[in-house]
């Protein structure tokens, strides 16, 4: 991939629960061997994986194949707490256990990846609107100020012109498998 989607899951990633980036790309590379697939935790009430990340995926992976996340990575400060995920749930209602290989540590939520790739690209936000959840229609650019450090991004035809856009570079890439995002537990 080269150049952005024209929906994907945009996504700030870096050290995480006292874990340096670098291992945990290590560790989510093994995930992917042991288990053929990745649990990318995350918190937050952006991208609830019921209301806004899985209505997101199906709608536009028949309208694009596939959807994406794109990860730009940022110095994060993040010190959730470290309490390793045991259940996740697909509906909210019936709970499974974490498959074998797969290990989330300090997060509420799960994206379901395929492995991830390098890439290199810069992303606009200007040119991308939120698809999903409260804030839908809203201009990426206006949307991702401050704290806000993921959303369900969609190609906009509504024109934004800034004279100085925040373009994101885009270094990692991967692809969402079913069921796309989970919720998770400790017990």
């Amino acid at each position: 991939m080269n150049k952005p989607p024209d929906a994907f899951i945009f996504m700030k990633v870096g050290n995480h629960a006292g874990e340096s980036f670098e291992s945990i790309l290590r560790r989510k590379n093994e995930e992917f061997k042991k288990a053929g697939k990745i649990f990318w935790g995350y918190g937050g009430t952006a991208c609830h994986p019921i209301t806004q990340v899985q209505p997101f995926v199906n709608i536009y992976e028949k309208e694009n194949g596939s959807v994406y996340v794109l990860m730009q990575e940022i110095d994060s400060r993040a010190e959730p707490l470290i309490a390793p995920a045991k259940q996740y749930s697909v509906d909210g209602i019936n709970w499974q256990d974490i498959p074998d290989g797969i290990n989330v540590i300090g997060s509420r939520y799960a994206l379901v990846l395929d492995e991830i790739k390098s890439t290199d690209f810069d992303i606009n936000p200007q040119e991308f609107e939120i698809g999903a959840g409260p804030s839908a229609g809203k201009n990426a650019e206006d949307y991702m100020k401050g704290h806000i450090d993921k959303a369900c991004l969609i190609k906009s035809n509504k024109n934004k012109e800034n004279e100085s856009p925040k373009v994101k570079k885009i270094k990692l890439a991967a692809k969402l498998i079913a069921p796309y995002a989970v919720l998770l537990k400790g017990e």
